[in-house]
């Protein structure tokens, strides 16, 4: 006897209808007909009166129906309360603290369209908070970089890729060498992300390694801020382009180094063998089909000059 049977039996007894009992369920009329079938022969018992029309329980089905009704309406409960869960509930994010100002407010609101009374709690964290707290159960899901290959206790789906580029503020003359190299851009003051930024590692950690002394004027976990001070002149920074935005064209040269550094991704971060709830699981789906394939448009920056840069040698010539 399967629950499947059972609920095919409750729907006939109640509708006095095979045809109509299948289309409540969405299922085929032979389908129900053979789970009846199934019934009758497990138990020994004849269910219905087939002769009669509509069809009527005969008093062994009625004595089945009685039994079987409590079974059937605890499945209901069941599923109401499951949609209930998924519709309520609550988790905590944690993420940079870039994605959080300007890639989590359009799936945020999408997903808060949907799901009204979830109760979802954001953190802003750098690269190793992040990896930290997932580690800890304190984070449901984390929006950062991979976890280190051989950490098993964690998992990992990829969102979108990014490189890592340098920003300069626009005419600077580092612009104008081809390639550029890490040499040429250490004989500048640099502003990096803090000590546990994942760029910052791996910039300084491609520094040591090739023996170049280097000067950090400044350094912070607000992407914008750092660009401000790029912008300004204090020094030029080495970061991820996902934290470059349609209004920084017209404020920044910008160099991609992808001959000097691999690409990476950004995705989401879960400790393996976590129990994640319908609504963490809604949330993900909502992420992957707002941010997946994301990639920043550096159409404008494609030559070594941001825009400003551009005008400006425009204007020296033409003087």
């Amino acid at each position: 006897m399967e629950l499947r049977e059972i609920i095919s039996f409750y729907h006939v007894a109640r509708l006095h209808s095979v045809s109509k009992a299948a289309r409540r369920l969405e299922l085929g009329q032979p389908t129900v007909t053979t789970h009846l079938r199934k019934l009758e022969a497990e138990f020994s018992i004849t269910l219905f009166d087939r002769i009669k029309r509509p069809i009527q329980l005969t008093s062994e089905g009625g004595t089945f129906l009685e039994l079987i009704t409590p079974i059937v309406n605890s499945v209901d409960t069941l599923k109401n309360q499951m949609d209930y869960s998924e519709r309520r509930g609550s988790f905590v994010v944690g993420a940079y603290p870039d994605l959080v100002m300007h890639h989590l407010p359009r799936p945020i609101r999408s997903f808060r369209e949907l799901y009204p009374d979830v109760r979802l709690r954001l953190i802003a964290r750098s690269y190793i908070s992040l990896i930290q707290l997932v580690r800890s159960g304190e984070l449901d899901l984390a929006l950062c970089s991979a976890p280190p290959p051989d950490d098993s206790s964690l998992e990992f789906i990829e969102l979108f890729k990014y490189n890592i580029v340098l920003m300069t503020p626009p005419g600077h003359e580092l612009l104008q060498k081809s390639p550029i190299q890490l040499q040429d851009a250490a004989e500048w003051p640099l502003i990096l992300s803090g000590p546990e930024s994942l760029t910052r590692r791996i910039v300084e950690q491609t520094l040591r390694e090739q023996g170049i002394s280097y000067d950090v004027v400044l350094e912070m976990d607000n992407a914008e801020l750092i660009k401000q001070y790029v912008e300004v002149g204090l020094g030029i920074s080495i970061g991820a382009d996902f934290t470059l935005h349609p209004e920084d064209h017209n404020k920044l040269g910008v160099v991609k180094l992808d001959h000097l550094f691999p690409t990476w991704s950004i995705g989401m971060c879960t400790l393996r063998g976590k129990f994640l709830g319908k609504a963490v699981r809604n949330f993900m789906n909502t992420l992957m089909g707002e941010l997946s394939g994301f990639h920043p448009e550096l159409a404008d920056w494609n030559r070594p000059w941001g825009v400003n840069a551009k005008l400006a040698s425009i204007a020296t010539d033409d003087s």
